[in-house]
């Protein structure tokens, strides 16, 4: 019996390997990883909040995604083409107001997407994509390539830059306090001719006051860039 369990002990042990039966589809790609980025949620994206709603261990993301932000642009992409974008309705104005009210409604229903997209220090190619189609569009509409550039990223700035000042200024519904100490200090600032003005812009929803100031870019683009016959 000495021998034996002596003879036992020199062979090596023989470890069951625990993992994906053979045969079984693995279920981490770069699309799953996508679909569970937004099932988690910009204001809350990490690799370790996707590896938890996949059930799968933290470094297995490695193998799919680079680091974090590779992970939000990853995001972003599957993001844009799940959301539809405006058809050409055959007039460059009617274009440009659908696709700017297309972005602000995308970033207003992925909460922490703003934040996000303005630490990121590469474009999502769905994006660039869509810019480049509204640019196209407008080319076919009659402007010449510099303008229609020129037209397309100054809607879709102006865009990015009213959503996120928002959202610099934005306070919780019910703190009243804070909506009027920040009323109070920009009206003090600018003087008591144009205090109304801005305790009333801020009363406002950041949409109303995008809206009057996506007519008056537009206004700009008809005098100084789209072409005469439209």
């Amino acid at each position: 019996m000495a021998g034996e369990q002596g003879d036992m002990s020199r062979q090596p042990r023989q470890w069951r390997v625990l993992g994906r039966p053979r045969g079984r589809p693995a279920r981490i790609t770069r699309p799953a990883i996508a679909d569970a980025a937004l099932a988690v949620g910009f204001d809350n994206l990490t690799l370790a909040t996707v590896a938890e709603q996949l059930q799968v261990a933290h470094s297995a993301l490695y193998r799919h995604v680079a680091d974090r932000e590779d992970l939000v642009v990853l995001a972003m992409n599957r993001m844009l083409q799940l959301t539809p974008w405006p058809e050409p309705a055959g007039r460059w104005r009617t274009d440009l107001a659908a696709q700017a009210d297309a972005v602000w409604r995308l970033l207003e229903s992925h909460p922490g997407l703003i934040k996000e997209f303005l630490k990121l220090t590469r474009f999502p190619e769905e994006l660039m994509r869509r810019f480049g189609d509204s640019i196209q569009q407008l080319i076919a509409y009659g402007f010449t390539p510099e303008n229609a550039f020129l037209a397309a990223d100054t809607v879709f700035d102006l865009t990015v830059d009213v959503f996120s000042r928002g959202k610099q200024l934005d306070v919780p519904v019910g703190d009243a306090d804070v909506r009027t100490s920040t009323a109070d200090a920009w009206a003090t600032a600018v003087g008591e001719a144009v205090a109304p003005l801005i305790r009333t812009a801020l009363a406002e929803p950041a949409s109303v006051w995008f809206a009057r100031k996506l007519d008056l870019v537009l206004d700009g683009i008809a005098a100084r860039l789209a072409p005469s016959q439209h």
